[in-house]
């Protein structure tokens, strides 16, 4: 398991290289909560700072998704080497890195799958209100609101600050 919460050179200086040429990057990537790290592959969009931690945007091939993988967390980040000279894929036109690495909740950062959850918010409070404007409405209820949340653990966490005022409605 990868213990330190700082990105070796070597992994930066390959990404870097990878994304620069457009190339795809194969690595070792722990995510949070896992004892064994899985060997991913990936087409990378670019590298942000957020939060103390280095990331990396890219394109999960096999799961064909966009993702953001903590740099920390990857050990042995290859550049791949067929077709030398010649990129391995195109940053789509509409991607933006500002947008996308804008700052995010706790519970939405993450590599694992979202999960939509619903919450009532009953307070007049201040945090509460300024709750109301989180997430997106949910059309059943103007007291409720969605959120997509990737660690349950941290929204929860988030939930209890409210002490009553913000309810889980689903999942349960």
């Amino acid at each position: 398991i990868i213990s330190s919460s700082r990105p070796t050179t070597e992994v930066l200086a390959v990404l870097s290289d990878a994304l620069f040429r457009r190339k795809r990057v194969s690595f070792e990537y722990h995510g949070m909560g896992a004892e064994n790290g899985a060997e991913r592959t990936a087409e990378p969009y670019g590298l942000f700072f957020q939060s103390g931690h280095w990331y990396l945007a890219a394109r999960d091939v096999a799961k064909n998704a966009l993702r953001n993988f903590r740099v920390s967390r990857m050990a042995g980040a290859a550049v791949n080497k067929q077709v030398p000279g010649t990129p391995d894929f195109a940053i789509p036109a509409q991607f933006s890195l500002r947008e996308h690495a804008r700052s995010r909740h706790a519970w939405e950062i993450g590599d694992g799958d979202s999960y939509e959850a619903t919450v009532e918010l009953t307070g007049e409070t201040g945090a509460a209100i300024a709750a109301a404007a989180l997430g997106q409405p949910d059309p059943e209820s103007p007291t409720r609101r969605r959120f997509h949340v990737r660690r349950t653990d941290s929204f929860a966490r988030w939930l209890l600050t409210f002490a009553g005022e913000a309810r889980p409605v689903s999942p349960e």
